[in-house]
């Protein structure tokens, strides 16, 4: 089979791994950056190139990121992806699910509405409405809302301190993405699920005086039997996002399990250490699958 695999700028370590899977699967990889896709519609048909290389006959592509780039790259690259998927071509994860899991505050809403616990999440571009709902909900967390590993996350006890970086942000034109702040025991759990199976289930341990259980922060991952309501409600959080896989987080708060994120790209390194599975095989066996 011919496969495409797509990353951001650079290859991550887990996007080689996927191209080392399929390769040792015997299959034809092709692997770039995404925007280095160029497509064309006409009466004779869809044609895609990979830099000068016609990729038009590959039969899944492997998503990972969209890439940097400016608001209308992003809508250039996600109306491309979505051609190949209209041109008959196996996209994991699919390019709508896997947009609308980038976005924090999209992913939340469609987990509410599918009846799973979530954090109470605030969004605004008003200084006045975030100072006022910090204030409400007291130790508050900001993130960014196409943010991932952790990264441009801040934590705020104080709403005055909180106001002075929203002012920073929205002078920078973010948007805020304000959740309340859930106490944990000290971990995170994180469920990677590939189709209808639990590649792994583990503890994130947060390092001492950190809020972050994040592994690129420095969180430590153990493997554990997680209890059939976590396993579920994981299951259930990929369904309602229609993600092939992903990595599901979930707190457990005072009041019961919830649903943190669902990532429709995640890292698999600490995951590959705590389980010692070769996550990258099974992906693209699974999309394999999905093809044949």
């Amino acid at each position: 089979m011919k496969i495409l695999v797509l990353y951001g700028s650079k290859p991550s370590k887990n996007s080689v791994e996927l191209i080392e899977a399929a390769k040792n699967q015997g299959h034809t990889v092709l692997s770039g950056p995404t925007g280095d896709i160029s497509s064309m519609i006409s009466n004779e048909g869809s044609k895609f190139w990979l830099g000068r290389e016609d990729v038009s006959d590959i039969a899944l592509c492997l998503l990972r990121s969209f890439g940097p780039g400016s608001t209308e790259q992003s809508t250039r690259r996600i109306s491309m992806l979505e051609h190949m998927e209209v041109a008959g071509i196996k996209v994991v994860n699919s390019t709508y699910p896997f947009r609308r899991s980038r976005d924090k505050y999209a992913t939340q809403y469609v987990l509410h509405e599918a009846g799973i616990p979530i954090p109470q999440t605030f969004t605004t571009e008003s200084l006045a409405r975030a100072y006022q709902k910090t204030n409400e909900m007291g130790k508050t967390i900001y993130k960014p809302i196409l943010g991932s590993m952790g990264r441009g996350s801040m934590k705020f006890d104080d709403a005055d301190l909180a106001y002075n970086a929203y002012r920073l942000l929205d002078r920078l034109h973010h948007p805020l993405i304000l959740q309340k702040f859930v106490q944990t025991p000290g971990r995170d759990i994180r469920v990677f699920i590939v189709g209808d199976e639990v590649v792994g289930a583990v503890y994130k341990y947060l390092p001492e005086g950190e809020w972050k259980s994040n592994v690129a922060q420095g969180g430590k991952m153990v493997e554990e039997e997680m209890s059939d309501e976590i396993i579920e409600m994981a299951f259930n959080a990929n369904e309602a996002m229609g993600l092939d896989y992903s990595g599901v987080d979930i707190l457990e708060s005072p009041e019961g399990p919830i649903v943190l994120e669902v990532n429709a790209s995640p890292g698999w390194q600490g995951l590959k250490k705590a389980t010692g599975k070769d996550v990258a095989d099974i992906i693209v066996r699974y999309g394999v699958e999905q093809v044949e």
